[in-house]
């Protein structure tokens, strides 16, 4: 089923729509609160994703549906990892967050979230769609340098090297 028909069913609060949207999307919305979350927690996560969907379509009306999921479903499991932190840290958004820290100023010192989620989307338009891909999926879906080398047929080392000179261009 097409994304307009998806939504279709949701704005007319046919529950359909979210069989529609899970039958669709549900491996990759899984996928990437998983990166994030141990298992339980990642289906929580997704089920969290559905029902904020549902409850925001109408008014709001997505005009990439996966794309409006994933950030749903990426937020409420960066929430949960911040709930899960009071007494440990989870290693994989330490890791990532390290790596961008270098490169973006302190949102509240400088930057509103906004400003710098434009900033940052003017500069991957400048990049190759080869190099976009791979700041996007490293940053934004939370892939490892293996995964991303496999994926792109590149050892490790050159992945490593095309993401450093990503962030010190940014």
């Amino acid at each position: 089923m097409e994304d307009e028909e998806i939504l279709a069913l949701l704005r007319s609060r046919n529950e359909q729509g979210i069989n529609e949207l899970e039958h669709k999307y549900g491996t990759r919305l899984r996928l990437l609160a998983e990166r994030i979350l141990p298992e339980e927690d990642a289906k929580e996560c997704l089920n969290d994703t559905y029902l904020a969907v549902w409850n925001s379509i109408p008014p709001n009306c997505p005009e990439f549906l996966f794309a409006y999921a994933a950030k749903i479903c990426r937020n409420f499991a960066l929430n949960k990892v911040e709930w899960n932190r009071a007494a440990k840290r989870n290693a994989v958004v330490v890791e990532l967050s390290a790596e961008l820290e270098q490169c973006v100023p302190d949102v509240s010192a400088e930057l509103g979230q906004q400003e710098l989620g434009a900033l940052i989307a003017e500069f991957l338009k400048k990049q190759t769609e080869e190099k976009r891909q791979l700041f996007i999926r490293r940053y934004w879906y939370g892939e490892s340098i293996r995964e991303l080398a496999d994926a792109t047929g590149y050892r490790e080392s050159k992945v490593k090297s095309i993401l450093f000179r990503l962030r010190n261009r940014l």
